[in-house]
């Protein structure tokens, strides 16, 4: 391949191999023993392509992967992320080792060439394994990998193969007979193993390095097929060194790219990891070292040879050169690093004058944010001149290769960012670098590179250079031989319409290390494909009430058949239904065959929305009298006064109107009025702009007007001789009819009534003279109206308004919380006065009392009382209400304030507080009198509980504790209030003392006690007559003289016991000068005339002190003692005898 664009990417250790520009590639899945190790991996994608194009990814079952397809330029490179751990596309567990898998691995495809690179890191762990693309996939492989130490547990060889077609055989063979392999139950071993796998399924191959003939029985295995796969072979994971491993994996070529010269270039391993591996495809195959003329060994297919580093020779940097009889399998052993952490493997390429002459790396010495020291190893002609980012290297850094004088080596220390490397000969290129334990290797070459005779077919539709189509890397600017009767190619291109079938022959001279070579021409053997036809992009409209049609024939006659929609209609064939499916790009794709890509077409449809129909109200008319009858309910109805209504809800449309749908829907014998009673009218709307239509309906509605009586009389009572009144002219509604849904409005003309104008003041409380006519429209809910003549009537009361009936037996009492005694406040039964005023009339009518609460309400009739039986006064004490009697005709019989309510006050008497009496300490004798007299005077009686023994008077005089309740009441009313109150009975004590609790020179605090004698209270105390407590004990008292106060609780009497001293002492101080027990003494009364005498353990005196000074510091002559027990006495006088006390104390620092 030529004009390769090299991408570099590591971490920690990294096998860098060589990308290989193809348009499609495999990635078989791997499987790591210790999955800790697995953390993130990633696709890389980059080209050479300055025209983007699309790329699809997928797993093995074409399952489109991510975002897929992705986007790639030579300006654009994409990283995509495949996932985190041993559950990925890319990592497997053991459960799926050794069986076929269906939808793992990836596979990548494009119209163009491009790179494809996986990677995957963890903490200690990384690797990039490098897809060959075509090139890479062949039918027989030899496996090679680096040979593990067999006590750590996370090590293993791997191996994994993809099929590129159905129906493939694959069979893993010629291998240690020993070897052990892990399966998805356990183990197996088996001298072969033979699969049969479809294009994308794979088969995972591992052995784990604690089985020793695990630890190279699988080198030299042979991978044979009958149909191209892609296999990876290396280590998961590796290293020579117990505790020591990293990841070592490379993708492989088959058995037809590899060659019989090989160079090597040390690595920065420990001479322990850095061999060459030879792994022989061919028996007898002899190998050479360093260009000995002897061999060092002879090898059979399969069998391997492990070069050892003593054969690396050189100074400025060391190689060693491999020539075979055969060609053989080349696998590299090396390290990052001098650490056995770093191991890493790389498949070699064999040398070749067709070695691209330029190599690009990024980034070459950082892994995301972290930079390493990073070497180059060159491999180029000893003849060439070398540059590194535009700088001459020079020559003498070149290291001669023994054996080989064609070629030399390279290496350049300390380089880092973007690097590029040119030759003017063929070139590899490796990089090594490290980081404390962490390693990174990467060899940059390509397989293929000889060009050799290519089969090409070309699609009728495109055009292909012949010279970039040859497999290999020729010269530029050789000779090119057409068939008999061709034209000739220009500029390498081959145009299907120009150019013939047939063979064509690039013949071309390469400089080969100074010496010019003419090889033999390849052969480029050139077919055409027919390239299919998807037809004619077009836009379309239609709408989504429209019959369904088959996009298929929108394309054209000369569409190729057997393509696929995109996206998928609704029918699962080209069958647009519009009732279905939706606007939007519907593309017609054939896709790829052969050498022809996938070609397209598209069918842009606007499928146009039929709105929501719109809710069109009923054309509602009266019956009118236009014909003659207001009652036979047939109206014309004007049509287009509906226009404006239908247009507002939806715009854009035109209307017509139709009495039948099919008609509507046809478009056909529309009308814009029509004498009709209730029907429905069919409306066909026509967008104006795309032609689509729909169809909606609304009613024609004839409503009837009312029935009333088209006159009445309504009369009133007039509460004078004016014969002029207030009319409540609502109250002729049930005189005009009786239909309750009616709305009725008031008019003081006909004309008025008619055109709903000229209304009276106010219909509820109209002032008219007897014979006065007003005018009522009545209208129904459907709007519509007649009117009706209402003569007023004024008559005269029969009852005279000087007529009283009063209630007179409520009390003023408390009936609960809104209803308390004293409000004036009662309720009355109104319709005690109906027998009254029915005696009034004549005998043999009925009638109909209504009240009211005043004048303007009983005429109007408005607001009338409505719980008559129980009604609550509304003004306190005394109220009038308003009787209106009308009779069985609606007449009026009376009107007036008829009804006089009366709320009579309760006795106003107070018992007082409840209050204490307090009675002799000793005797318990004490008394007192309370009085129940009212304070408004009358005539009253009273009833006490318990009993007065001075009888039912005003006054009881109070001897003995409890409560006393009097009931008064007035005589004359028969209203009665009951009121109590409680007498409680105390005492101060008769005497009180004091006691001490705690004994003389206790320790600590003292607790002294009050003694009540005698009383008929309850009892508190105190020692500053401020602070009180129900108990009698204090407690915690430093020494002191104290004196109790005792008192009733109730307030009566307050008593002082006698003093009492109290003396104790602290058991321990510390004079620490913090301000706090710095001294120690005990306090005593002065009259005990105290001297106390401190003693050391040994008692020896420490200290004599009166108890009235400072206290005792805890010095002797000045020095701090140390923290200990002391001993004291207290020599005192008491009852006029000396006497004295020993105890200790202790001082604390």
């Amino acid at each position: 391949m030529k004009n390769l664009l090299i991408k570099l990417f590591f971490i920690l250790f990294i096998n860098f191999g060589f990308s290989q520009l193809s348009n499609k590639h495999w990635l078989p899945p791997l499987h790591c023993r210790d999955a800790s190790s697995v953390a993130d991996h990633y696709l890389y994608l980059s080209t050479q392509e300055t025209t983007p194009f699309q790329v699809t990814v997928t797993d093995g079952a074409g399952n489109p992967f991510g975002a897929s397809p992705y986007t790639i330029s030579a300006g654009a490179p994409l990283t995509i992320d495949i996932g985190f751990g041993q559950n990925t596309k890319m990592f497997v567990g053991q459960e799926n080792v050794n069986i076929v898998l269906s939808d793992s691995g990836i596979i990548l495809e494009g119209p163009k060439d491009f790179y494809v690179s996986f990677r995957v890191r963890s903490q200690n762990h990384a690797e990039m394994l490098v897809s060959k693309g075509r090139p890479g996939i062949g039918t027989s492989f030899r496996l090679g990998h680096i040979i593990n130490e067999s006590v750590d547990p996370r090590k293993s060889f791997v191996t994994s193969v993809m099929a590129t077609e159905d129906n493939t055989n694959i069979t893993l063979s010629d291998y240690d007979p020993n070897v052990i392999f892990t399966t998805s139950t356990g183990f197996i071993n088996a001298a072969s193993q033979s699969f049969l796998l479809n294009a994308g399924q794979s088969i995972i191959f591992t052995g784990y390095s604690d089985t020793f003939e695990n630890l190279d029985g699988a080198i030299g295995a042979l991978i044979s097929s009958d149909k191209p796969v892609a296999v990876n072979s290396g280590n998961a994971l590796a290293g020579i060194a117990s505790n020591n491993a990293d990841f070592a994996l490379d993708q492989i070529v088959s058995s037809s790219q590899i060659g019989n010269e090989y160079i090597f270039i040390e690595g920065n391993g420990l001479a322990s990891m850095e061999s060459p591996l030879i792994v022989a495809d061919e028996d007898n195959t002899e190998i050479f070292i360093n260009g000995s003329a002897t061999p060092i060994t002879t090898i059979n297919a399969g069998d391997y040879f492990l070069v050892d580093n003593s054969y690396y020779q050189g100074t400025t940097n060391r190689n060693i050169y491999v020539r075979t009889s055969k060609n053989v399998y080349a696998y590299q052993f090396l390290g990052g690093g001098n650490d056995p952490a770093t191991a890493g493997l790389n498949f070699i390429p064999p040398l070749s004058c067709f070695f691209q002459n330029l190599v690009n790396i990024p980034e070459i010495n950082v892994i995301g944010a972290t930079s390493y020291n990073a070497d180059l190893m060159i491999l180029t002609y000893t003849s060439a001149t070398l540059t590194l980012n535009g700088t001459n290297i020079p020559t003498s850094l070149a290291q001669s290769v023994q054996g080989n004088t064609d070629w030399v080596t390279y290496r350049i220390s300390g380089v880092n960012g973007n690097t590029s490397i040119q030759s003017t000969g063929p070139l590899a290129v490796g990089v090594f670098g490290s980081s404390s334990v962490a390693g990174f290797a990467g060899y940059y070459s390509g397989f293929g590179s000889n060009p050799v005779d290519t089969e090409v077919v070309v699609c009728t539709n495109e055009t292909i250079n012949l010279f970039e189509a040859i497999t290999g890397n020729p010269e530029e600017n050789g000779t090119w031989t057409v068939p008999a009767g061709g034209a000739p190619l220009n500029n390498n291109i081959f145009d299907p319409a120009i150019n013939i079938v047939g063979d064509y022959y690039y013949e071309f001279t390469k400089d080969c290390n100074s010496i010019s070579t003419t090889f033999p021409p390849v052969k480029v053997n050139v077919t055409i494909q027919q390239a299919p036809n998807a037809g004619t992009s077009l836009t379309y409209s239609t709408c989504v009430n429209a019959n369904s049609f088959d996009l298929f024939t929108l394309l054209g006659t000369t569409t190729t058949t057997g393509g696929t929609w995109s996206s998928a209609l609704a029918s699962g064939t080209s069958i647009f239904n519009p009732a279905l499916d939706s606007s939007g790009v519907y593309t017609y794709t054939i896709p790829e065959s052969g050498a022809c890509p996938a070609v397209s077409a598209s069918v842009t449809i606007t499928n146009n929305p039929i709105p929501t129909a719109p809710v069109i109200s009923n054309f509602s008319l009266c019956d009118n009298n236009l014909d003659g009858d207001d009652t036979n309910g047939f109206v014309t109805f004007d049509l287009t006064q509906k226009s404006n209504e239908i247009s507002t809800l939806i715009p854009g449309y035109n209307i017509t109107y139709h009495t039948d749908l099919s008609e509507a829907i046809a478009g056909s014998n529309s009308i814009t009025s029509i004498y009709e009673t209730n029907r429905i009218i069919y409306v066909r709307l026509t967008n104006t702009t795309n032609g689509c239509y729909f169809t909606v309906t609304f009613n024609l509605v004839v409503n009837p007007k009312p029935v009333v009586n088209a006159i009445v009389t309504l009369k009133q009572c007039d509460t004078d001789t004016d014969a002029n009144t207030t009319f409540n002219l609502t109250q002729a509604n049930v005189l005009i009819s009786t239909d309750s849904n009616l709305t009725f409005s008031y008019h003081n003309s006909l004309a008025g009534a008619n055109n709903n104008n000229d209304l009276v003041t106010n219909e509820v409380a109209f002032n008219a003279a007897n014979g006065s006519t007003v005018w009522a429209r009545i209208t129904n809910s459907n709007g519509c109206f007649r009117t009706s003549r209402v003569n007023l009537v004024v008559s005269a009361t029969t009852v005279p308004q000087t007529y009283r009936y009063t209630i007179d037996d409520v009390c003023d009492d408390y009936l609960n919380a809104t209803d308390p005694n004293g409000d004036g406040i009662g309720y009355f039964n109104l319709t005690e006065i109906e027998p009254a005023l029915t005696n009034q009339f004549p005998t043999g009518q009925s009638y109909t009392f209504t009240y009211y609460l005043n004048q303007n309400d009983a005429e109007t009739e408005q607001n009338a009382i409505t719980d008559i039986n129980n009604f609550r006064n509304t003004v306190a004490n005394n109220q009038l209400i308003w009787v209106r009697i009308e009779s069985n005709l609606f007449e009026c019989a009376g009107l007036g304030p008829f009804l006089e309510l009366i709320v009579n006050p309760l006795p106003d008497t107070n018992l007082g507080d409840d209050f204490v009496i307090c009675i002799d300490p000793v005797t318990g004798i004490g008394s007192q009198t309370i009085n129940a007299t009212p304070i408004t005077p009358g005539n009253y009686s009273y009833a006490w509980t318990p009993a007065n023994p001075s009888g039912n008077i005003s006054t009881y005089n109070i001897t003995t504790p409890g409560t006393y309740e009097v009931t008064v009441t007035n005589l004359d009313t028969s209203c009665s209030f009951t009121d109590s109150v409680e007498a409680t009975f105390s005492s101060e004590p008769a005497s009180v003392t004091a006691e001490l609790l705690t004994p003389a020179f206790s320790t600590g605090l003292a607790t002294i006690q009050a003694v009540a004698i005698g009383g008929f209270g309850v009892y508190e105390y105190s020692l500053n007559g401020i602070d009180w407590q129900p108990s009698p004990v204090f407690s915690n008292l430093p020494n002191g003289s104290y004196t109790i106060y005792v008192r009733d609780i109730q307030g009566c009497g307050l008593l002082l016991t006698n003093t009492i001293q109290t003396i104790t002492y602290p058991n321990y101080f510390t004079p620490n000068g913090d301000g706090y027990n710095d001294r120690w003494n005990i306090n005593l009364p002065e009259e005990y005339q105290g001297l106390i005498s401190i003693y050391d353990r040994y008692g020896k005196l420490m200290k004599q002190m009166s108890p009235d000074s400072l206290g005792w510091d805890g010095t002797f002559n000045g020095e701090l003692l140390p923290s200990t027990d002391y001993w004291f006495k207290v020599e005192y006088n008491e009852d006029n005898i000396r006497k004295e006390f020993k105890s200790h104390f202790s001082l604390k620092r």
